[in-house]
């Protein structure tokens, strides 16, 4: 059985649930295409470095992480090393989320130690050119990239290296896809691939247990609601948002993508009553008409489960103040929706400046494509792309296994 290490970012305590989405289509794409592939899970900081959040606890999820800097050795002894999702290979996520969260934990002693490890585990500095020949990357993304990034000593040569020696790289957006094909001088190439949740199909999560809080919501039924985590919450948005209740015929009710606090703006919005786990989390949003978020990933596996996002967002997204982690800039939802023809779906925060009648033609344009099967054709787009390059990754992992690259004895 060919061995696959898959090093994928880091959920502590498994609160983040887009990112676990991530993880999770890893495997269902293995048992669905490629089950003889026996794979090994890493990553910068394992979930149980801090208690898993409430409705994780019990699951029995189909991977166990590994500290990676731990078993960087053991890389070598696999056949294949696929980087699974996020902004991994990005000079600010190394610099700020990784960074911190290395300080926070005490796994490194400053940010130069800090910086040196991250060069070992997520830009293989010491590892050997054959590894790089046998290592995929798939849903990442270098959206935030510029030239100044890779005029850094440290990190552009690592960074570059990384990139032309691999053996192919499928991103989730267009253009870091474009970045890619200048860096690789590879314009022939198709590198631009989905995000990695997308590649669980409808039932591919069954596996996860469900509750009646799901099971109970009719199909329809409800317009799933998760906002303020990500983008401020305008003024204008929840009567905005009752307003497409009301045009639609259904409720709202408040969807606890992360443990929050329900902002006090759309406080009014009721909550499903009863417990809830991960699997509920995903099993409800096949049953939604709606779901109106500010959170990247809830729209993506909304979209993927066939169910609209209306995804709100800044006009131009910008970082506020220097600290501000870009990994949360509002950039990757809307270059998301871009991507598909979505953006009828995406919602500014400034809309609301045209006042009444300016919220009136959104909404009637919103109701148009929701019962005209505009949307419909939408998530078509969305799947059509994830099922090509879900074929793509795997044909060419299959294909590296059989080839002569094989692990060195350690």
């Amino acid at each position: 059985m060919a061995r696959v290490a898959v090093i994928t970012a880091p959920n502590i305590g498994y609160r983040n649930t887009g990112m676990l989405t991530v993880d999770l289509a890893f495997e269902s794409l293995r048992r669905r295409t490629v089950p003889e592939i026996d794979a090994t899970w890493y990553t910068l900081h394992t979930p149980e470095t801090v208690p898993l959040r409430e409705c994780a606890r019990g699951t029995d999820f189909p991977f166990r992480f590994h500290p990676l800097a731990e078993h960087l050795d053991t890389l070598r002894d696999h056949d294949a090393v696929v980087f699974w999702g996020d902004f991994l290979h990005t000079r600010h996520y190394l610099a700020q989320d990784a960074t911190n969260r290395l300080l926070d934990f005490g796994i490194a002693a400053d940010r130069d130690a800090a910086r040196g490890l991250l060069n070992r585990t997520l830009l293989f500095a010491d590892q050997p050119d054959e590894l790089l020949a046998r290592t995929l990357s798939y849903g990442g993304t270098i959206l935030h990239n510029t030239q100044s990034d890779y005029e850094d000593k440290e990190y552009g040569p690592l960074f570059t290296r990384l990139v032309r020696r691999s053996h192919r790289i499928w991103v989730r957006d267009p253009l870091s896809a474009a970045k890619i094909a200048h860096l690789r001088g590879d314009r022939t190439t198709d590198h631009f691939g989905s995000d990695a949740a997308l590649l669980s199909r409808p039932g591919d999560l069954d596996h996860l247990p469900t509750t009646p809080w799901s099971r109970s919501v009719p199909r329809g039924g409800a317009i799933g609601v998760f906002l303020g985590a990500r983008t401020p919450v305008p003024d204008w948005l929840p009567a905005h948002c009752q307003a497409l209740s009301d045009r639609l015929g259904v409720p709202l009710e408040w969807l606890p993508w992360f443990d929050r606090d329900v902002p006090a703006p759309v406080g009014h919005i009721p909550a499903r009553p009863g417990e809830h786990t991960i699997g509920d989390l995903l099993a409800v949003l096949p049953r939604y008409r709606l779901v109106v978020t500010d959170t990247y990933h809830l729209a993506v596996n909304a979209w993927a489960a066939g169910t609209p996002a209306v995804c709100v967002g800044a006009p131009e997204p910008t970082p506020r103040t220097h600290d501000d982690y870009l990994t949360l800039s509002d950039v990757k939802k809307h270059v998301f929706h871009m991507a598909y023809d979505a953006t009828d779906f995406y919602l500014s925060t400034q809309e609301g400046r045209e006042g009444p009648e300016g919220r009136e033609r959104d909404l009637d344009r919103l109701v148009r494509l929701l019962e005209g099967g505009g949307a419909e054709a939408v998530a078509t787009r969305i799947r059509a792309h994830a099922d090509h390059s879900a074929a793509a990754f795997t044909g060419t992992l299959t294909a590296l296994l059989g080839t002569d690259h094989r692990p060195r004895s350690a």
